[in-house]
């Protein structure tokens, strides 16, 4: 058999805003579900570890207890996109997790991950629909006026995660880069999830990573 494939990130990675209840993970399960019955082989299983709201800081602390208690075949990591995140109060604005605090606990996320015996591949940060934002998804309390991104800090946290991805050795998928945003940003219903259509997109970017770097040679 091919073995597990763990998918540890946000509400992104989650799927939530989709009406198939599959997001981006189940899509790409079921393309490679279809590729091993083509074959005649066992397919890879996805392993779905999204948790909505969850920062660089959440993933740190959910990778031993979470990830590596499912034995991972491979790794992937898709988070980032909250650090960016303003949480709006009438006295306080500020982001959940700064650029520096960020860069510094994704080194540590990595160092936890070095001398493993699988891939690891990180998944970079979405575009947002600014028009639509702030958004007052869950609120705080009482004087919670939504929460705020912006693209050009998701752009720069993007380039920094790349950074440190290529500095652990880690492959890294552009979502930020490779995603068409005139087409993707429609597809964000309330500025940031996207919509059965937005999943299709990152499916297929990552179907076409997962050929690219041949994951079957990590199969069991």
């Amino acid at each position: 058999m091919c073995g597990r494939i763990v998918c540890i990130g946000d509400s992104i990675t989650e799927g939530i805003g989709d009406k198939d209840a599959r997001g981006w993970v189940g899509r790409v399960g079921v393309q490679l579900a279809s590729e091993a019955a083509y074959k005649k082989v066992e397919p890879w299983r996805m392993i779905n570890l999204g948790v909505a709201g969850d920062t660089s800081i959440d993933i740190k602390h959910r990778l031993c207890s979470e990830a590596f208690y499912r034995t991972p075949q491979i790794l992937v990591i898709a988070a980032g996109i909250n650090d960016t995140a303003y949480k709006i109060w009438p006295d306080k604005r500020g982001q959940k997790v700064d650029l520096h605090m960020a860069r510094f606990t994704w080194k540590e996320s990595f160092n936890i991950l070095k001398g493993v015996a699988f891939p690891v591949i990180s998944v970079g940060p979405t575009p947002v629909d600014e028009s639509k934002l702030p958004s007052l998804w869950r609120p705080f309390d009482a004087e919670d006026k939504g929460t705020d991104l912006r693209n050009a800090d998701i752009a720069a946290y993007n380039e920094m995660l790349k950074q440190e991805a290529a500095l652990a050795g880690h492959s890294f998928v552009d979502m930020f880069a490779q995603l068409d945003h005139d087409q993707f940003i429609p597809t964000l219903a309330d500025g940031l999830h996207p919509d059965h259509r937005g999943y299709d997109m990152m499916a297929k970017i990552m179907d076409a990573h997962f050929k690219a770097i041949d994951i079957d040679q990590y199969g069991m």
